[in-house]
C-alpha cells in the first residue's frame, strides 16, 4: 500500500492539501463585529489590506470564528477578546492567518498577539 502511494504522488495523481496561512504585521482594529449565525459570530476590521500578504483575503475583515467552525469556541471568544482590547487601548497587533479556512469569503485567525506600545 504504501509503495502504491509513492507511485501514485509521482504520477501527480495525489495532491498534497496545503494550508496557506500568513501574517498581517502592526494592524490597527478599526471596527469589530459581533453577530449570530454569520461570518463565525465574530469579526474585526483592520487598517491594512491582507491580499498586501499574498493570501487570498479579498477584505480587510478577518474572522475569529467563534462559532467553533475552525477555532475552538472559548480559544476564539479569548482571541476576540484581546483584539478588542487592543482597539480599546489603541495598541497594535499581529494576526496569524488562513485564506483556506474561511467564513462567507473571510480568512480565519490562527493566532493574534497585542504588540507593546
Amino acid at each position: 500500500m504504501k509503495k502504491l502511494v509513492i507511485i501514485l504522488l509521482m504520477l501527480g495523481f495525489v495532491q498534497p492539501v496545503y494550508s496557506d496561512t500568513g501574517w498581517v504585521e502592526n494592524a490597527t482594529v478599526l471596527r469589530t463585529l459581533v453577530q449570530d449565525k454569520t461570518y463565525g459570530n465574530c469579526m474585526v476590521y483592520l487598517d491594512k489590506l491582507i491580499a498586501d500578504t499574498g493570501l487570498d483575503c479579498p477584505s480587510r475583515w478577518i474572522a475569529f470564528s467563534c462559532d467553533g467552525t475552525f477555532n475552538a469556541r472559548d480559544v476564539a471568544s479569548k482571541m476576540l477578546d484581546s483584539a478588542m482590547m487592543a482597539f480599546a487601548l489603541e495598541r497594535k497587533i499581529s494576526v496569524r492567518l488562513d485564506d483556506n479556512k474561511k467564513h462567507n469569503g473571510f480568512c480565519t485567525v490562527l493566532r493574534i498577539d497585542v504588540l507593546p506600545k
